[in-house]
Protein backbone atom coordinates (compact mmCIF):
# COMPACT_ATOMS: atom_id res chain seq x y z
CA UNK A 1 0.00 0.00 0.00
CA UNK A 2 1.17 3.46 -0.72
CA UNK A 3 1.66 5.82 2.21
CA UNK A 4 0.09 8.49 0.01
CA UNK A 5 -3.22 6.68 -0.35
CA UNK A 6 -6.30 8.42 0.99
CA UNK A 7 -7.87 6.95 4.10
CA UNK A 8 -10.76 5.64 1.97
CA UNK A 9 -8.38 3.96 -0.49
CA UNK A 10 -6.37 2.46 2.36
CA UNK A 11 -9.56 1.19 4.00
CA UNK A 12 -10.68 -0.37 0.70
CA UNK A 13 -7.27 -2.04 0.27
CA UNK A 14 -7.33 -3.39 3.83
CA UNK A 15 -10.93 -4.56 3.46
CA UNK A 16 -10.03 -6.52 0.31
CA UNK A 17 -7.00 -7.98 2.07
CA UNK A 18 -9.05 -9.11 5.07
CA UNK A 19 -11.67 -10.65 2.81
CA UNK A 20 -8.83 -12.70 1.25
CA UNK A 21 -7.85 -13.88 4.75
CA UNK A 22 -11.50 -14.75 5.33
CA UNK A 23 -11.64 -16.94 2.22
CA UNK A 24 -8.24 -18.55 2.82
CA UNK A 25 -9.22 -19.47 6.38
CA UNK A 26 -12.70 -20.72 5.40
CA UNK A 27 -13.99 -18.17 7.88
CA UNK A 28 -17.75 -18.20 8.14
CA UNK A 29 -18.85 -15.67 10.75
CA UNK A 30 -22.47 -14.72 10.63
CA UNK A 31 -21.65 -11.11 9.59
CA UNK A 32 -18.03 -10.62 8.46
CA UNK A 33 -18.45 -6.99 7.43
CA UNK A 34 -18.53 -5.84 11.05
CA UNK A 35 -15.30 -7.63 11.90
CA UNK A 36 -13.55 -6.27 8.84
CA UNK A 37 -14.80 -2.71 9.35
CA UNK A 38 -13.69 -2.80 12.99
CA UNK A 39 -10.28 -4.21 12.08
CA UNK A 40 -9.68 -1.58 9.38
CA UNK A 41 -10.78 1.25 11.66
CA UNK A 42 -8.66 0.06 14.60
CA UNK A 43 -5.61 -0.57 12.42
CA UNK A 44 -5.69 2.79 10.68
CA UNK A 45 -6.16 4.69 13.97
CA UNK A 46 -3.88 2.68 16.27
CA UNK A 47 -1.34 5.53 16.51
CA UNK A 48 -3.93 7.51 18.46
CA UNK A 49 -4.13 4.86 21.17
CA UNK A 50 -0.56 3.55 21.31
CA UNK A 51 2.20 5.78 22.66
CA UNK A 52 5.07 6.42 20.22
CA UNK A 53 7.60 4.35 22.18
CA UNK A 54 5.22 1.38 22.31
CA UNK A 55 4.16 1.12 18.66
CA UNK A 56 5.31 -2.43 18.08
CA UNK A 57 3.63 -5.00 15.83
CA UNK A 58 2.61 -6.95 18.95
CA UNK A 59 0.97 -3.91 20.53
CA UNK A 60 -0.86 -3.10 17.30
CA UNK A 61 -2.27 -6.64 17.17
CA UNK A 62 -3.21 -6.40 20.86
CA UNK A 63 -5.00 -3.12 20.14
CA UNK A 64 -6.77 -4.79 17.22
CA UNK A 65 -7.94 -7.62 19.50
CA UNK A 66 -9.17 -5.13 22.10
CA UNK A 67 -11.19 -3.33 19.40
CA UNK A 68 -12.69 -6.58 18.11
CA UNK A 69 -13.69 -7.55 21.67
CA UNK A 70 -15.25 -4.14 22.30
CA UNK A 71 -17.18 -4.34 19.04
CA UNK A 72 -18.54 -7.77 19.94
CA UNK A 73 -19.84 -6.65 23.34
CA UNK A 74 -22.31 -9.15 24.74
CA UNK A 75 -22.12 -11.24 21.55
CA UNK A 76 -18.61 -12.29 22.58
CA UNK A 77 -20.22 -14.90 24.82
CA UNK A 78 -21.47 -16.70 21.71
CA UNK A 79 -18.01 -17.06 20.12
CA UNK A 80 -15.75 -20.07 20.50
CA UNK A 81 -13.03 -19.55 23.13
CA UNK A 82 -9.87 -18.28 21.46
CA UNK A 83 -11.57 -17.60 18.14
CA UNK A 84 -11.36 -13.81 18.36
CA UNK A 85 -7.67 -14.06 19.34
CA UNK A 86 -7.06 -16.24 16.28
CA UNK A 87 -8.90 -13.74 14.10
CA UNK A 88 -6.88 -10.80 15.48
CA UNK A 89 -3.63 -12.72 14.90
CA UNK A 90 -4.56 -13.58 11.29
CA UNK A 91 -5.81 -10.08 10.51
CA UNK A 92 -2.79 -8.55 12.25
CA UNK A 93 -0.35 -10.69 10.25
CA UNK A 94 -2.04 -9.73 6.97
CA UNK A 95 -2.17 -6.04 7.90
CA UNK A 96 1.47 -5.98 9.04
CA UNK A 97 2.50 -7.62 5.77
CA UNK A 98 0.50 -5.04 3.79
CA UNK A 99 2.09 -2.20 5.76
CA UNK A 100 5.57 -3.58 5.09
CA UNK A 101 5.02 -4.19 1.36
CA UNK A 102 6.86 -1.85 -1.01
CA UNK A 103 4.61 0.71 -2.61
CA UNK A 104 4.33 1.14 -6.37
CA UNK A 105 7.34 3.47 -6.54
CA UNK A 106 9.57 0.80 -5.02
CA UNK A 107 10.02 2.54 -1.65
CA UNK A 108 8.92 1.27 1.72
CA UNK A 109 6.47 2.89 4.03
CA UNK A 110 5.50 2.69 7.65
Amino acid sequence: MSAGQSREDRAATLTALLREVQVAEYWQPHEPTGYIATAVRRWTTSDRRIKPGRRTPENRVRDLLRGLREAQGANLLHEEPGWLEHLADRFGAALLEADAAPDESGGRHG
